[in-house]
């Protein structure tokens, strides 16, 4: 890899949109400039609503997709840096910072992102590591929440 990517803070940008959209549940593949971007949006609705059928159990969620270029990427970047610290890492389950979190493990690794696919409490990770072999993790997504905390507190200093 030619040029060394921060997954950690372009992951994190992509969870900070997926939040803005309402998607919780989606696939990341990563390209050269950009990352393609498949979800579902959940809608509102209480459980005791679908079974009164109240509301249609398979409008439940929308799915939806999108791409975000690296260029687009640093934009969000920069506006965020300018207007006010970084939010702090108080909430894992968040997927900015999920992403920001497993972005982290991936630059520990030294590694080339293909692909992410995060469910409820699951997801698949598909990258090169350094020593250019393909590797797959199909992990829980509270698997990595240890990594947060060092991340947060590594923020929040001494």
């Amino acid at each position: 890899m030619a040029d060394r990517r921060s997954y950690e803070e372009e992951l994190r940008v992509v969870g900070l949109t997926l939040e803005a959209k309402g998607i919780s549940v989606f696939e990341i593949t990563s390209l050269p400039e950009r990352y393609v971007i498949q979800g579902e949006r959940k809608k509102s609705g209480s459980l005791g609503k679908k079974f009164l059928g109240l509301l249609p159990l398979l409008s439940a969620s929308d799915s939806c997709s999108f791409t975000l270029s690296l260029a687009e990427i640093n934009k969000r970047q920069a506006n965020m840096a300018k207007s006010s610290t970084s939010e702090p890492l108080d909430n894992f389950h968040r997927p900015s910072n999920v992403l920001g979190t497993i972005g982290a493990y991936l630059d520990s690794k030294q590694a080339e992102l293909f692909e992410l696919k995060i469910r409820p409490i699951s997801l698949s990770l598909w990258y090169r590591d350094n020593g250019g072999c393909e590797q797959r993790e199909d992990r829980a997504v509270s698997s990595f929440h240890n990594l947060f905390v060092e991340l947060r507190d590594k923020q929040s200093g001494p």
